[in-house]
């Protein structure tokens, strides 16, 4: 499938480049931070590609990070916690830091811990493998609204 790119905004140092494909109505956009990509969106028009864009933007400037299509909140703030998602919306679950600032996400609709790791770094990094290993899929940075 052949995309045409229609436009690129940007917002600090994110870019999302909004590209047209073949099919009627549907636009997607490959979200950068610099130079590295970092997560894929869609939807049915550049408006509503864009809108998303400006909703995870706003995400990044409240202490959100952005890496391998999933989103923590609170991650570059003090809360040191917040929900985590994919770049659609689609909510995961939550993160938070203990005494020994040790990382932990919980998946949605869980009360035991899902996942840990020494870092929210890390914590980013072993997100991304479960995804990939819960999906099946080869790239978790890929979503679509």
């Amino acid at each position: 499938m052949v995309a045409m790119q229609v436009m690129t905004e940007k917002h600090g140092e994110m870019s999302c480049e909004i590209a047209a494909s073949e099919k009627p109505d549907q636009y997607s956009g490959i979200l950068l931070y610099k130079i590295f990509e970092i997560g894929t969106i869609a939807g049915p028009s550049v408006e509503a590609v864009r809108a998303q864009f400006q909703a995870i933007c706003d995400m990044t400037d409240a202490g959100g990070m952005v890496r391998h299509g999933v989103i923590m909140l609170g991650y570059h703030n003090e809360a040191f916690s917040g929900d985590v998602l994919l770049v659609d919306g689609e909510i995961l679950g939550e993160w938070s830091s203990d005494d020994e600032e040790w990382c932990h996400f919980t998946q949605i609709d869980d009360t035991e811990i899902t996942l840990s790791a020494p870092s929210p770094w890390m914590l980013h990094d072993t997100i991304a493998d479960w995804l990939k290993s819960r999906n099946g899929s080869a790239d978790s940075t890929e979503a679509s609204l």
